[in-house]
This record gives C-alpha cells, sequence and structure tokens, in this order.
C-alpha cells in the first residue's frame, strides 16, 4: 500500500513538473511573446460595456486590469502577491494605485525579465519585484502577506493546489481575489474541448458549481462570485482580430509561420468564447 502511495504521488508531481514546463514553453515562445502587443502589456482579456464597446483589445485590457484593481482590499505599506504575474503591468499598477509592496511570480522567464525591466523604467525597484519560479512552490514563508491574486492564471495550474498554496503564504483574514474561465453547461461535459485546450495552452477549466466547495476546502472562505461574461466573451474574437490588423506588420516580423499562427489564434478565441465563461471570485482566508 506504501509502495503504491508514494507512486502515485512521484508520478503527480512528475505531471505536474511537466505541465510547468509546458505553460513555460508556450509564454516563452514567439506567440507567447507577441501577446503582450496584443493586450497592450497585459497578459489577460479585456471588459466591454457600453461606455467603452468601442475600445480596442489593449484598452479593454487595461479596463479589467483597473477593475481588479478596485476590487482589492490592500492599503498602503501592506504586502501583496500576484500569483501567475505575466508580465507585470497590472502589479505594478496595483503598487502604484494602492501604495502597496508587489511581490510576482511567473513561470517563463522571458514574463518576469521584461516585468522587472518594466518595473525599472518606471523607479518602482523599491515598491515591486518580479520572480522567476513555480506558483505551487512559492519561495516565501507562511503568512506573509495581506492580500494577494490569481489574474488569469490559475487555470494553468491545479486549482486546488493553487489555492493551498496561496493560502500558506496569506495571512488570516487577507482577501485572495481570482479571475477564471468556467466551463459553461454546454461543455461540462464537453472531452473534445477539454482536451483541445489541455493539449494547446495546458489548461484546466472547472464549473462556477465547483468554487463554493473547492474554496472552502482549500481554508478559505467565498465572499462573491462576479459573472462578467457578458462583458469579455462576446466581443473577444472581434477585438482581436482588429488587434491582429493593427500589429500584423510587426506579427509577420516576428512570428516564424505568422498565418498558421492567425489562424490558430482566431479557432482558439472562438472556441473559447463558446464554451467559457469569465467570473471574477473574491474569498477571505480563514
Amino acid at each position: 500500500m506504501t509502495k503504491i502511495t508514494k507512486d502515485t504521488q512521484e508520478n503527480k508531481e512528475n505531471k505536474d513538473i511537466q505541465e510547468e514546463k509546458t505553460v513555460a514553453t508556450l509564454y516563452d515562445s514567439p506567440e507567447g511573446q507577441i501577446g503582450s502587443v496584443l493586450f497592450g502589456g497585459h497578459m489577460h482579456w479585456g471588459y466591454w460595456d457600453e461606455s467603452n464597446s468601442t475600445d480596442n483589445f489593449a484598452q479593454g485590457s487595461d479596463r479589467l486590469s483597473r477593475i481588479m484593481i478596485d476590487k482589492t482590499c490592500i492599503t498602503k505599506g501592506q504586502r501583496f502577491i500576484d500569483i501567475g504575474c505575466g508580465f507585470g503591468l497590472s502589479g505594478i499598477r496595483l503598487a502604484k494605485t494602492k501604495g502597496c509592496r508587489v511581490d510576482g511570480i511567473t513561470i517563463s522567464k522571458f514574463q518576469q525579465e521584461s516585468a522587472m525591466k518594466i518595473a525599472k523604467s518606471e523607479k518602482l525597484l523599491n515598491k515591486v519585484n518580479f520572480l522567476h519560479g513555480d506558483a505551487l512552490a512559492l519561495p516565501f514563508d507562511n503568512d506573509s502577506f495581506d492580500g494577494g491574486w490569481f489574474f488569469e492564471s490559475i487555470f494553468h495550474m491545479n486549482h486546488s493546489a493553487a489555492l493551498n498554496e496561496a493560502r500558506r503564504v496569506l495571512k488570516s483574514g487577507s482577501i485572495l481575489t481570482l479571475t477564471d474561465l468556467p466551463l459553461l453547461s454546454v461543455s461540462k461535459n464537453d472531452d473534445k474541448f477539454k482536451e483541445y485546450v489541455r493539449k494547446n495552452i495546458h489548461s484546466h477549466f472547472i464549473s462556477v458549481e465547483n468554487y463554493p466547495d473547492l474554496l472552502h476546502k482549500s481554508g478559505f472562505e467565498l465572499i462573491k462570485i462576479d459573472d462578467i461574461t457578458s462583458n469579455v466573451m462576446p466581443l473577444l474574437v472581434l477585438k482581436l482580430t482588429e488587434a491582429i490588423s493593427t500589429y500584423k506588420e510587426k506579427i509577420y516580423k516576428f512570428i516564424p509561420n505568422p498565418e498558421k499562427s492567425i489562424d490558430n489564434w482566431i479557432y482558439l478565441f472562438k472556441y473559447m468564447s463558446k464554451n467559457l465563461g469569465y467570473i471574477i471570485v473574491t474569498a477571505k482566508k480563514r
């Protein structure tokens, strides 16, 4: 029995390590690097309503970043952790807006180096720091942070393991904010879609109904789930297509097989917008 349990644990750890490598490869690739150009320096999608429906992808991404910053419960002088920080732009803006200290981590070396360059150019190296490393093995002590978020990153990880690690480094009573792309009813039993996103973007999506129990088991109390699907998905493909057109010359110079990559992007975004929603989850560490 002990031998079986040990082997099972080793297999799980090996699988997690391999998954981390594939996510890193994805974001360190030319296609992953050009993403921040299309999204205006961000590595997340956008938010559009009647007040900004004509905004491009970069402007929509910036709007969503501001919404996330407004939702954080962090104050001047406190410490905040950005788990899966991408190019660091949202974390940097959070530090400037709230006056807090931000530590971010990303599995992508290219993203980490780019984030540090931005922080240096903003003269914020005393306020922010971005590390290259594993979000499931954070290099911080227990109870180190006053708040944190997963901003379009948790679906690249095992949800339960990611939440457990976030709980470890957060102080009791701290607020965790995260965005996720929950499976819609039509795709909950769609193994073809799940396999496609697992293989192509190394992501694992769950249903919104899973969150209350998932958070509870990970030591968090659910405060609120905001469903903003209608402000993200309907315009997603249109905004991406417009961004590709705007930066087409740069894409063609930067990416080895641009036409194939563009076709893949549009197909992926169409597929995802039909099968996934978009939520912002707010929870408190018990």
